[in-house]
């Protein structure tokens, strides 16, 4: 198994910077394609008195709009030009979350940012919802990452549907790795010991992967706590976890692990919904 098809986001409002440059080394690496999407609705222009009366942007803001997209595309296949074809680009008028969304039905991974350069939804991404909208696994790149070529990985796992999903997901990394090590946190109520981890390493056994360790951690004040000492403590790359397993509205209104992993992990994270 492995990714033939990767894609990275890129913001309208910044430089294309280390995503860019993280996801052609990973298409380098797993000898993939990569697609470069980036999306920027019209409606930002208008205040919201103005959006009621005409409803159309005017030509020659599409046209403004589309010149710094294709200038864009323009810096994305200079970056990548080291792929030697193995490269394209996409742009699209309309919301970026509903953009790269609907692009992902090309790739095997998306990977985009944490953290969008400005809230504006007509402009920047919104990690979160494209995270539930995907339907794909995707790669969050934390500001300020520069390079990742993940050599210990950490499987946060629950006996849950989107975790399964998340192990599955990432078994091209997984199968390259150096080390694997799945965690469970238990809180309070649960069981001192779990045959779920055992069935998940055996499972992984089965698919080559050999180096591969189980620990089961107390929470640490959170679940999101404990994951977040363990990347410090075990020098993790790369993290592996399901995405809301809760609601979205329960994880931002009283916390959960998606939440803090999207805002506060230092590494690059791996997740699946």
């Amino acid at each position: 198994m492995s990714y033939a098809t990767l894609m990275v986001h890129v913001d309208v409002d910044a430089e294309l910077g280390c995503r860019v440059g993280i996801a052609a080394g990973l298409a380098e690496r797993f000898h993939a394609h990569l697609i470069g999407v980036a999306g920027w609705a019209p409606m930002s222009v208008f205040l919201a008195e103005d959006a009621r009366n005409d409803r159309a942007p005017p030509d020659f803001h599409f046209h403004d709009m589309k010149t710094l997209l294709d200038r864009k595309g323009e810096q994305f296949k200079t970056t990548v030009r080291a792929l030697n074809g193995r490269a394209e680009w996409r742009s699209g008028l309309d919301f970026p979350t509903d953009v790269l969304a609907r692009e992902a039905r090309a790739a095997d991974l998306v990977i985009i940012g944490n953290a969008p350069e400005n809230r504006d939804p007509f402009r920047a991404l919104d990690p979160g919802s494209f995270i539930l909208k995907a339907g794909r696994p995707v790669l969050v790149v934390p500001k300020g990452v520069a390079s990742f070529s993940p050599k210990h990985v950490a499987i946060a796992w629950k006996d849950a549907r989107e975790a399964r999903r998340a192990v599955l997901d990432a078994l091209p990394f997984l199968q390259q790795t150096e080390t694997v090590m799945i965690v469970e946190v238990l809180d309070s109520e649960s069981e001192l010991t779990s045959h779920a981890i055992r069935d998940v390493s055996n499972y992984l056994t089965r698919h080559g992967i050999k180096t591969i360790a189980e620990r089961l951690r107390p929470a640490d004040v959170t679940p999101s706590n404990s994951l977040l000492r363990l990347i410090e403590d075990e020098n993790i790359d790369l993290m592996v976890a399901g995405a809301y397993g809760h609601s979205r509205l329960g994880e931002w209104a009283f916390g959960g692990v998606t939440r803090d992993l999207l805002q506060e992990s230092p590494i690059c994270c791996l997740f699946a919904h």
